[in-house]
């Protein structure tokens, strides 16, 4: 490194993100004992990066430069890691501790793992919270033998894509889902249970991933769950004072589970080993990245904003912050 100052996103109170953050100088931290710092190549703009700097999460200190998934290369720490490409995800960057939307980043010795050989940095980081979150749903509803179906609410979204390749690997059958009609999908618009008696042939689903949070959809996707059937749910962003109803009879009688799950709590090194666990998978093609990323420059503070704005806008293209200082 030539330089002791890096560029990096900071926020000093939380607000509207095109008012409080702003690209700026601040020095490259020191590296504590059993911790590396990663050159920051990609990271990836999250729902959840615009939602912290507006001020949804309380936990989140300041001055604080946000961003959750990164990939990059090994400048300090253990001789024996330098120079590795890597990829990281979740823990509490950009919360508690500075993120990944700069041009470098200290975390834990075993925070990170090597990316998957055959993807960009780009493509690696596009993967983090996605598949982090995905992969620790259906770990959430497992087991799920080959026979099974899986109804996957927001299956178009960045957590849904990566639940229905996930569903896949391991044998199963994911019932991908739409509000448009689409012959191939379950039309969400619509009553859920005829739907998935017909395209499981009576059988029902076995596990729910909802990736949505929608009260009406919540009911009729847990009424068509099957016995000892599995809920799982990330979000309930989408109901007004984030009240949901069942049938209880219902629930009990037929042995239903309904799981909820905070990956803001999944530690970084519990998102490494997940994201170690996935990596040959990635390298032997089971698992695809992101195919649609958008790639914006770090430093460039206006296409920085234009880009956390798409994300906040539903864009579907993957926002990936690049920095071209290296």
């Amino acid at each position: 490194m030539s330089s002791s100052v890096q560029s990096a996103l900071r926020f000093s109170e939380k607000g509207p993100f095109k008012s409080v953050l702003k690209v700026s100088s601040i020095p490259i931290p020191e590296l504590p004992s059993s911790h590396c710092l990663v050159q920051i190549r990609a990271s990836a703009i999250n729902p959840s990066d615009v939602g912290n700097v507006e001020g949804r999460f309380e936990a989140t200190t300041l001055p604080r430069t946000p961003g959750r998934d990164f990939a990059g290369t090994i400048v300090k720490g253990p001789p024996e890691s330098i120079g590795k490409k890597v990829w990281g995800a979740g823990g509490t960057n950009g919360f508690d501790r500075d993120g990944s939307h700069a041009e470098y980043l200290v975390v834990p010795s075993n925070g990170v793992e090597e990316m998957p050989s055959n993807l960009s940095f780009a493509q690696a980081a596009a993967c983090g919270v996605g598949f982090l979150t995905a992969g620790a749903m259906v770990d959430k509803v497992k087991p799920i033998i080959k026979s099974d179906f899986v109804l996957v609410l927001g299956s178009s979204g960045a957590v849904g894509t990566a639940a229905v390749q996930l569903i896949k690997q391991v044998g199963a059958t994911p019932l991908e889902t739409s509000r448009r009609g689409d012959v191939h999908a379950i039309n969400i618009t619509e009553d859920l249970k005829p739907q998935i008696e017909a395209k499981t042939e009576g059988k029902g689903v076995a596990a729910v991933i909802d990736t949505v949070g929608e009260a009406t959809l919540f009911s009729k996707a847990l009424d068509a769950l099957a016995d000892n059937g599995r809920y799982v749910m990330i979000t309930a962003g989408r109901t007004p004072g984030f009240q949901f109803t069942f049938n209880a009879f219902d629930f009990y009688r037929r042995n239903k589970s309904i799981l909820g799950l905070n990956t803001s709590v999944i530690s970084i090194q519990e998102a490494a080993a997940l994201l170690a666990r996935l990596k040959p998978a990635f390298e032997a093609g089971e698992l695809q990245a992101p195919a649609n990323l958008d790639e914006v420059d770090l430093a460039d503070e206006q296409a920085v904003l234009a880009a956390y704005e798409k994300v906040k806008g539903g864009a579907k293209a993957k926002q990936i912050l690049v920095n071209r200082n290296v």
